[in-house]
C-alpha cells in the first residue's frame, strides 16, 4: 500500500510548456463600433460579371470576346479607383483573362475553319 506523504520536486528540466487559466479585461466608456466591410463599388461588380459572361459565351463561337475586352478594361479601373474593390476586381481581370484566351482559341480554331468552309462551299471563293 502506498502512503501519501509530502511532495517533492521532480527534476524535469525547462519549463516547456505554460497555460494560462483566466483572462480578464477591463474597459471604461464606450467602444466604438466596428465598421462594416467594404462590398466594393458598382464598377467591380459590373465587371466581375462581364468576366463571368466572358466565360460562359467562351464556347458559343468566341463570342467571350467582348465581354472579356469589357471585363479586363472595367477590372483595371475599379482595382485603381477603390480599395474595397479591390479582389473583386483583380478577380475578374484573371477570369476576364481565362474567358478571353479561351473565347480567342475557339475563335480561331472553330468558329474561323467553318465559316471559310461554308463560304468556299457556297462559291463565294475559290471559284473554279
Amino acid at each position: 500500500m502506498n502512503q501519501i506523504g509530502p511532495l517533492t520536486p521532480r527534476d524535469t528540466g525547462p519549463i516547456t510548456q505554460v497555460s494560462v487559466t483566466e483572462v480578464s479585461v477591463e474597459t471604461t466608456g464606450l467602444m466604438k463600433e466596428a465598421p462594416a466591410p467594404g462590398q466594393g463599388t458598382r464598377l467591380s461588380k459590373i465587371a466581375l460579371g462581364s468576366a463571368v459572361g466572358a466565360l460562359v459565351l467562351a464556347p458559343v463561337f468566341g463570342l467571350g470576346v467582348i465581354p472579356g475586352i469589357l471585363g479586363m478594361i472595367l477590372g483595371q479601373i475599379g482595382r485603381r479607383s477603390a480599395p474595397s474593390g479591390r479582389v473583386r476586381s483583380t478577380v475578374a481581370v484573371a477570369i476576364s483573362a481565362v474567358g478571353l484566351v479561351i473565347s480567342t482559341a475557339v475563335l480561331v480554331f472553330l468558329t474561323l475553319p467553318l465559316s471559310l468552309a461554308f463560304l468556299v462551299s457556297a462559291g463565294y471563293i475559290l471559284d473554279n
